[in-house]
């Protein structure tokens, strides 16, 4: 079993508070912890740090996995990654960690939308063909790191990977908040666990596509950072079987 410490949005420092408070009340010990974006405001990069030390000096050698969100600017991500490098930043890229004798890999992504915000329409009209295809990519990246050893596949999206746990968010706004696209990949690679944030009004936790937990982490949400007990399961299908039905 893997106890993972899962948080997003808290847009620090207008969160911070209920994060230190929630992080405070956590008594057992993480063996891996996933930030799923959005951990500041306005890409204020300097009110990171807050949350970056208390993690650190709370949890020393926990493997951090962390991706960028929406108040994570694009174009500022090495600069990101240069302040706080003891956080492993995942920019529709995987990593391979061997963890409690498990290797796990990591698909990290600031995520898709079925629409581009009216914002994102005007300033970046790029976005909505990387939107269009970055479901492909983020297939091709989970076939990869299975090729490369992995065991078990997790996907850490800050935005939305279904419609499903959007409930409590308007629901004209749903295609601004995540991609159904999304889904289908979930489906179709059988992903063993997916962690997102973004929808800070979604009602629900967690729910489950075929097999795969989705677990919404905003803290807005929660109110709390969300421990989850990840147990392996028997793998149904091998890698060879999995080659052979075509991924």
């Amino acid at each position: 079993m893997l106890k993972i410490l899962a948080t997003a949005d808290i847009h620090s420092p207008r969160f911070l508070d209920l994060f230190i408070k929630s992080l405070n009340k956590v008594k057992i010990r993480p063996d891996l912890i996933i930030l799923a974006g959005d951990l500041v405001d306005k890409n204020n990069i300097y009110a990171l740090k807050h949350v970056y030390e208390i993690i650190i000096d709370k949890y020393g050698k926990t493997p951090i996995i962390s991706v960028f969100g929406n108040e994570e600017y694009r174009g500022f991500e090495d600069e990101y990654r240069k302040m706080y490098p003891v956080f492993k930043w995942l920019d529709d890229e995987y990593i391979i960690l061997e963890i409690n004798g498990l290797k796990i890999g990591i698909i990290g992504t600031r995520g898709a939308l079925d629409k581009p915000t009216p914002w994102q329409s005007r300033h970046m009209p790029w976005l909505y063909r990387y939107y269009q295809e970055l479901p492909s990519k983020i297939s091709a990246l989970i076939d990869e790191a299975r090729i490369k050893g992995a065991q078990y596949v997790f996907l850490v999206s800050h935005y939305g990977v279904t419609y499903k746990n959007l409930e409590g968010e308007p629901r004209n706004i749903w295609p601004y908040l995540a991609s159904s696209r999304m889904e289908k990949i979930i489906k179709n690679k059988r992903i063993d666990l997916v962690i997102h944030g973004h929808a800070h009004n979604g009602v629900r936790d967690k729910i489950n596509i075929d097999g795969a937990e989705v677990y919404n982490v905003s803290l807005p949400a929660r109110r709390e950072v969300v421990i989850i007990d990840f147990t392996p399961k028997s793998k149904v299908f091998g890698l060879e079987k999995w080659l052979h039905s075509g991924g």
